[in-house]
């Protein structure tokens, strides 16, 4: 519990707003990586 307040804390400040834009941003790219479709894949 105590690091959910830590982290909703960190949030109020710019900086961590950045951070959480920054991980959502990579959070997408990695599973937009891992689900794309490679061209040498057999159909």
């Amino acid at each position: 519990m105590g690091a959910i307040l830590d982290l909703t804390e960190t949030l109020k400040e710019p900086s961590g707003i950045i951070g959480l834009a920054v991980i959502v941003a990579a959070g997408y790219f990695l599973v937009k990586w891992v689900f794309a479709e490679h061209p040498d894949d057999e159909k």
